[in-house]
Formats: structure tokens, C-alpha cells, sequence
């Protein structure tokens, strides 16, 4: 799921690339939704890279490996086809 804090963000910077003399708080809650819902799409698509991507992080930069049981794991957030 992607908090709600994180579509908020996402769709600011949708609008202020798109935006001219208008500010986020002066728009429509439509146009906001909007804005709010290609968001959401785009984090939902990022999403699976993201967590690959801080699974593998985390296993290198701050787990022990020998207690966590991390060193022989597959990374369960890489989509392998």
C-alpha cells in the first residue's frame, strides 16, 4: 500500500511541473484528485523497484547476515520471470 503521505507528495510535483500561475492549495479538490491519482499510479508501478532496491540495501548495509538468515535469501521483492 502507498501512504497516503507519499501520493500527497508525488502529486505536488506532478502539479508544480504542470502548473503556471496557480498554486496547489487554489485548485479544485478534481483537479487535486487528479493529480493525486496519476500519483498513485506511478508510486504503485515504482513501488516493487523501490523495495528491491532497499531489501537489497538493507541485507548489505546493517543486517548481520549470519542471524538474520538474509545471506542465502532471494530477495522476495525481485519480480524473476
Amino acid at each position: 500500500m502507498i501512504p497516503d503521505e507519499a501520493v500527497e507528495a508525488a502529486a505536488r510535483q506532478l502539479f508544480d511541473q504542470d502548473k503556471g500561475e496557480v498554486s496547489w492549495g487554489e485548485v479544485s479538490d478534481e483537479i487535486r484528485n487528479y493529480y493525486r491519482y496519476e500519483a498513485r499510479k506511478i508510486l504503485e508501478a515504482a513501488a516493487p523497484h523501490l523495495m528491491a532496491a532497499a531489501w537489497e540495501e538493507g541485507r548489505v548495509d546493517g543486517r548481520d547476515e549470519e542471524r538474520s538468515g538474509y545471506e542465502n535469501a532471494d530477495n522476495p521483492y525481485r519480480i524473476t520471470k
